[in-house]
């Protein structure tokens, strides 16, 4: 995977006016002079019909490698990107008409991206079969692949894609992120990537999936599939090697990001309004960066035991943001499938489940205003029985990965055992969690404001807890 890839088209594309520009980057259209306006349905349409064009575009040259080279400029030696031979094409003629019988419905529940969801692909594929042939007869000429070889009904087998329009802008870099993606849904952990604009993304639609409420993750049933499908993503995954592998490597990105947050907290000198300013005082964000440098001294130091060493033990990918926005289930299968990757990185796996724990109480929703319900993290039982199913799905998986999709005997008493060990960890990172959001609020509420959502109020309430769950941490130890 190249995240320079994005890097070097966004550099091509300023000495082109074409807002059509279009590069190669894993594997994807990706588009960077076209940006969409948000409260624009027409603009929004419009990169919806492009990418899928671009989508099925490209797969042509997966089908018919005599043409491949024509479908294609070159690149300087070394890109990490190929140009797309799309350039004099008039898109506007081609897809001003069919876009029109599309529908965009803005999608509730993300705080820090806006969603769409464009719906109508079935009813217009006779317009994107005649657009593609068109734009094959330009650019391919004499040589353009028969009708059989380009069916566009096996292309585009959906009727509904997700539209991102990326926020939290300075917070994720969002090349890595993409790039990250890309690589989720090759190996089949996410769910699909179709394009990439200047400013979002495109990704498939889950036709029939519903997002979690916060109410949902206290379901028995529906947790203990949430624990299998998180020992699939930290078990399966693994970063392809190049640039993304040296960017995710394997060591925790954790603390780096708490000590850059924490400096970009204290970097603010004034928010949005006076009142906003005033309230990020009350927070004393100067006692909070000296808990977070306790912290990283803490869990970075040599161990004086071993078997307590941390910064070896359940390092694995994770999603780092598992609140129940971001996972969908199926209603009629439970299947479960987590969505929106964004924040996911190199982490302990602790982490990963500590954070889920804490989403158990809510307060991301727009109607709940950042004011979370405690009250609802899950009693120990049900930790527990997350922890025992999350360590024998991954026993069984590893099994499995070792002798060839064989499944092994799965020794109970060593699942109990690792499970338990696990819950320990889990509980050392409930408190960090607090602080890892509290202080991504306190940025969200200088960047994008408090008027949407009151980042500085949830900001309030995780610190809050945070000094709460650090103090009983510190009592069980005494």
């Amino acid at each position: 995977m190249s995240p320079s890839g994005y890097i070097q088209s966004r550099e091509l594309a300023h000495s082109s006016s074409d807002q059509y520009f279009t590069t190669l980057v894993d594997g994807r259209p990706y588009l960077p002079n076209l940006t969409v306006d948000a409260t624009d349905d027409a603009s929004i349409a419009k990169v919806a019909m492009v990418t899928i064009i671009l989508s099925a575009y490209i797969s042509i040259s997966k089908v018919n490698e005599d043409v491949c080279d024509k479908l294609y400029f070159e690149a300087e030696k070394g890109a990490t990107f190929r140009i797309l031979n799309v350039e004099s094409i008039d898109w506007d003629e081609i897809i001003q008409a069919p876009m029109q019988q599309l529908t965009c419905v803005k999608v509730t529940g993300g705080i820090t991206n806006a969603l769409f969801r464009v719906s109508g692909f079935q009813q217009i594929i006779p317009s994107i079969s005649s657009a593609l042939s068109k734009i094959l007869s330009f650019t391919v000429g004499t040589d353009t692949p028969s009708s059989s070889s380009i069916d566009i009904h096996k292309l585009i087998i959906f009727d509904s894609i997700l539209i991102r329009i990326f926020g939290a802008e300075g917070m994720i870099n969002r090349d890595i992120e993409t790039s990250t993606y890309a690589a989720l849904c090759n190996a089949d952990i996410a769910h699909q990537y179709l394009g990439r604009f200047s400013n979002g993304r495109i990704e498939g639609w889950l036709e029939g999936f519903q997002p979690l409420t916060f109410i949902d993750l206290n379901d028995e049933c529906t947790s203990l599939e949430i624990a299998k499908e998180m020992a699939r993503l930290h078990c399966l995954f693994e970063v392809p090697e190049g640039e993304l592998k040296d960017h995710h490597g394997m060591e925790v990105g954790l603390w780096d990001q708490l000590s850059g947050w924490m400096e970009q907290a204290l970097g603010y000198e004034e928010f949005r309004t006076e009142g906003d300013t005033e309230r990020v005082k009350k927070l004393e964000l100067d006692k909070i960066g000296k808990e977070v440098k306790g912290i990283i001294e803490s869990f970075t130091a040599p161990p004086e035991d071993e078997k307590n060493d941390k910064s070896k033990s359940g390092i694995v990918f994770c999603h780092n943001d598992l609140l129940a926005a971001n996972i969908m289930r199926d209603p009629a299968t439970n299947k479960i499938q987590l969505i929106d990757f964004e924040y996911g990185g190199t982490n302990y796996a602790a982490f990963d489940m500590a954070n889920h724990f804490n989403e158990h109480a809510g307060g991301t929703s727009v109607e709940e205003n950042g004011h979370p319900d405690y009250t609802l993290f899950p009693e120990l039982e049900r930790q527990q029985k997350f922890c025992l199913e999350y360590v024998k799905t991954l026993k069984r998986l590893e099994s499995m990965k070792a002798n060839g999709e064989k499944e092994v005997v799965i020794d109970n008493a060593q699942v109990h055992d690792e499970a338990m060990s696990l819950l320990a960890q889990v509980k050392e990172f409930i408190f960090v969690n607090h602080l890892y959001w509290g202080l991504w609020a306190v940025n969200q509420a200088a960047e994008e404001g408090c008027e949407e959502f009151d980042y500085i109020t949830y900001a309030t309430n995780r610190f809050k807890e945070y000094y709460l769950r650090k103090a009983e941490w510190e009592k069980e130890r005494a």
